[in-house]
């Protein structure tokens, strides 16, 4: 199981994604109350900062790591770092990947960044059909390994 908002969860035994937890380990969670962006702006924006190398006309494998630690120190729940990836960074960015002419490569500045996910966000709406997303939802199924194994680690 991984780690919900306000619950101790358990991580199974498993190799998933190259990650190897011998023995369970317990992630306590603060609660949060996932609120609308706007109002949640001092730690949405460093979350949206590293979730914006998805989006990038580089490959993201060589962030993975610092992206999921920045994601694990946060005081988000993994579903709500999973909605925010889905429904707040993704719509905001996925042009990058098909722009023309050549994408941004090096990452938005936050400010035009924050302005754009505002604008473009989903906020409050249901994960789009991740197999429609197919480059996407890859690097969430990654991302949200190191995420779950970063918390482990620090747990520890």
């Amino acid at each position: 199981m991984l780690a919900f908002a306000g619950q101790a969860s358990t991580v199974p035994r498993c190799a998933w994604g190259g990650v190897f937890l011998s023995t369970p380990v317990s992630l306590p969670r603060k609660r949060v109350a996932m609120v609308e962006p706007s109002l949640d702006l001092t730690d949405r924006v460093p979350i949206w900062d590293e979730l914006q190398h998805f989006w990038m006309d580089s490959d993201p494998e060589d962030q993975l790591q610092r992206i999921a630690d920045a994601c694990a120190e946060s005081k988000y729940a993994i579903e709500e770092l999973e909605a925010i990836f889905w429904n707040e960074v993704r719509p905001a960015l996925s042009f990058n990947l098909w722009g023309m002419p050549a994408p941004e490569w090096r990452g938005f500045e936050k400010e035009w960044l924050k302005t754009r996910v505002l604008k473009k966000h989903r906020f409050g709406r249901p994960v789009p059909p991740r197999w429609l997303h197919r480059y996407a939802n890859s690097w969430w199924g990654k991302l949200q390994v190191e995420i779950v194994a970063a918390r482990v680690r620090h747990s520890g």
